[in-house]
């Protein structure tokens, strides 16, 4: 695989997809040529509960406050796992990523998260859509800029 581009919504995966070209829907992605559309549907993962930290925040007292939450865990949401595993699974296919999250905090760190959470090492773009629509798509597409301008709004 060439590119994967990751969507905060099913319906920018779809435009995404249409923009590129030539889709073809598959169980959880869109195959564009060598290029594949994926998507999350909202968040595809929670913050870990405190005894995932440490096994004393089972039953945390007053004393253990403040608790000592840092650096983040993250676990996979129950009722989007089967996404969160395609997600994962193209992630390690990529040669490189372009973030489609939603043009705000939000949507920079629903993607972040995810990349994050799987290690990614490839490189990764974001793209900024404001519009779900085609044209409005492909105009972005042909402006990527590197993700690491935009860590700070996650």
């Amino acid at each position: 695989m060439k590119t994967l581009y990751i969507a905060e919504k099913p319906q920018l995966g779809q435009v995404i997809a249409d923009a590129l070209g030539h889709p073809r829907r598959k169980n959880g992605y869109i195959e564009c040529g060598q290029d594949i559309v994926t998507w999350c549907v909202g968040h595809l993962l929670e913050l870990a509960p405190p005894e995932a930290h440490h096994s004393r925040y089972a039953k945390w007292t007053v004393t253990d406050l403040p608790l000592k939450l840092r650096p983040p865990q993250y676990v996979a949401k129950p009722a989007t796992q089967d996404q969160l595993d395609t997600v994962g699974e193209l992630i390690k296919q990529a040669d490189e990523i372009v973030h489609a999250g939603d043009p705000d905090d939000e949507g920079q760190l629903l993607i972040d998260e995810v990349l994050w959470f799987f290690n990614n090492t490839r490189p990764v773009k974001r793209v900024l859509i404001n519009d779900l629509n085609v044209n409005a798509a492909r105009k972005a597409l042909a402006n990527l800029r590197d993700n690491q301008e935009f860590y700070g709004l996650s």
